[in-house]
């Protein structure tokens, strides 16, 4: 049985310095305490789409699936950055996807808002406090919609 106290988060991601930055921001996210509901992170960490889709297949297959993903849209065997957070969305089974953009491009950030991503952050301007409340608000929006899906 997971350990409810362990966030697990699939981070899909190709740039070695966006991932080490990520890596550091998750460390100190843990060194402050401000997972809040949970100890720590347990992070799979893939660069192409294709093997986070098979993740989230393996994940779906064994029970225990992640508890919010992290994607960057610009992967290389993505055809377009749109396409990308389809088919994430489409294989992730109702986990929450937090969308990490190269770039603030607002119209395509309610494009993909409106499809369905729980929030688009911008990488440039990271920060540790935001992105471990927007991961928190993420996972927890989602908790929330999960029992309104099943009832309708």
């Amino acid at each position: 049985m997971p350990d409810p106290r362990i966030l697990k988060i699939l981070l899909i991601e190709d740039d070695l310095e966006d991932e080490d930055l990520l890596a550091e921001a998750f460390l100190e996210i843990e060194e402050k305490r401000q997972w809040c509901n949970w100890r720590s992170a347990a992070i799979v960490q893939v660069e192409r789409l294709a093997d986070a889709v098979d993740c989230l297949r393996q994940a779906c297959l064994g029970h225990d699936t992640f508890d919010v993903v992290l994607l960057n849209l610009s992967l290389p065997d993505s055809p377009t950055l749109l396409d990308s957070f389809l088919d994430i969305r489409a294989n992730a089974h109702g986990v929450p996807i937090v969308v990490l953009a190269d770039a603030a491009d607002e119209n395509f950030a309610n494009r993909l808002l409106r499809e369905g991503a729980q929030d688009v952050l911008v990488k440039p301007e990271l920060e540790c406090a935001p992105l471990a409340r927007s991961i928190r608000f993420a996972v927890e929006r989602q908790r929330r919609a999960q029992p309104v899906q099943a009832t309708a």
